[in-house]
């Protein structure tokens, strides 16, 4: 069984991804790129069932939050469109986000683990975990 924190959503149980701070990716995103550790599916539920490994594979792609390693140098400065800049939290690496479910493209990191690299439209929410000090809030102001 992995070990960590358990997240259970919606009757699944995922391991809370586990970061360093350090991006072990090989990956650096560029533009409005994103990219994001996705928290993997429970191998052994909380009732001790041990589940299929193409199970908690196809699970683990459904995962719809992780978190973040790295941020392309223009996220979320301009809005989806381009139309205005940026207002509010940008995410940081080491926030918890959630995303749109199967978004991004998997990319197998240096270091073995799975990670998605997605669009700043991709990003729904910041986690509540996050830390939300005003004084350390980055607002979208190039």
């Amino acid at each position: 069984m992995r070990e960590g924190r358990i997240l259970k959503l919606d009757r699944q149980e995922y391991v809370v991804s586990d970061w360093d701070g350090v991006n072990r990716a090989g990956y650096v995103p560029l533009d409005d790129k994103i990219l994001v550790l996705a928290d993997i599916h429970a191998d052994i539920t909380s009732g001790a069932v041990q589940l299929p490994a193409e199970y908690v594979e196809r699970q683990t792609l459904a995962a719809e939050h992780g978190t973040v390693i790295a941020v392309g140098p223009a996220a979320f400065r301009w809005n989806d469109d381009g139309t205005r800049q940026w207002e509010g939290r940008i995410p940081r690496p080491g926030d918890r986000v959630y995303f749109e479910r199967y978004a991004g493209q998997l990319l197998k990191g240096e270091d073995g683990r799975m990670y998605r690299l997605m669009s700043q439209r991709c990003i729904a929410a910041i986690g509540v975990g996050a830390e939300s000090d005003n004084d350390e809030m980055m607002e979208g102001t190039i």
